[in-house]
C-alpha cells in the first residue's frame, strides 16, 4: 500500500496559471527556470506514481466485485415427473 501524503499540486498550478496567461497575450513561448522545472517534473511524477497506484487499487476491487457476484449452479440430473 502506497503512502498517502499530500501530493504538492503548486508547481502544476503554477504552470497551468502560467500557460493561460501566455496563451492569453498570445506568447509564442513560455520560459521556466530549472528550479522550477524540476519541481513540476516531480509534482507530476508523483501525481503520476499515485494514479497509477490508485488505478490498481480499482482494478482489484472490481475484480473482488465481480468475483462476488459470480454464482454457481450446480445439477445433480435430477429427476422430472409428470404430475397432473
Amino acid at each position: 500500500m502506497q503512502s498517502k501524503n499530500k501530493i504538492q499540486t503548486r508547481p502544476i498550478e503554477d504552470f497551468i496559471a502560467q500557460v493561460r496567461t501566455a496563451k492569453n497575450s498570445k506568447q509564442k513561448l513560455i520560459n521556466m527556470p530549472i528550479k522550477e522545472a524540476e519541481k513540476l517534473a516531480d509534482s507530476l511524477a508523483q501525481t503520476m506514481t499515485r494514479l497509477v497506484g490508485i488505478q490498481e487499487e480499482i482494478i482489484e476491487a472490481y475484480k473482488s466485485v465481480q468475483q462476488a457476484q459470480n454464482v454457481n449452479v450446480e445439477m445433480d440430473g435430477g429427476n422430472f415427473s409428470d404430475k397432473k
